[in-house]
């Protein structure tokens, strides 16, 4: 025999007051995007961020996650200058450095295939490798 809490979440209508009183807050799927990560660690210390966006394209997703390929790249004259100047920026009050960095990331965050891209105005569409063409040129 099934109780009235137990009715209200097959009925789909657990509340939130139920939801904190009697847990599963975070009951059901969450989905948390990937860049969250890397502005949380932005938001933390912004050179760190720094080096995470410089990395994003060459991570891979088995251990040790990072190749030499990526660290040559760290070290390349562009990635180390923006790095330095986020690192001098951040120690300037912590401000300066995470508006920085954060300009950074947004600007770099990039656009995979597969996913939707919304404009303004609320219209969602598609990325497809032909909208990547378009966008490049």
């Amino acid at each position: 025999m099934t109780d009235a809490v137990e009715n209200d979440i097959l009925n789909d209508r657990y509340t939130l007051f139920q939801k904190i009183m009697y847990g599963g807050v975070l009951h059901g799927v969450l989905v948390v995007p990937t860049y969250w990560i890397n502005l949380l660690i932005t938001l933390i210390f912004p050179p760190l961020g720094e080096i995470l966006n410089s990395l994003t394209d060459y991570l891979v997703d088995t251990f040790p996650w990072i190749t030499w390929d990526a660290l040559k790249h760290l070290f390349e004259y562009e990635v180390l200058t923006r790095i330095i100047y986020s690192f001098l920026l951040t120690s300037m009050f912590y401000i300066p450095g995470l508006i920085y960095t954060l300009s950074k990331l947004t600007v770099n965050t990039p656009n995979i295939p597969g996913t939707l891209q919304c404009n303004s105005d609320g219209v969602c569409t598609e990325l497809t490798d032909e909208v990547e063409t378009i966008k490049k040129s």
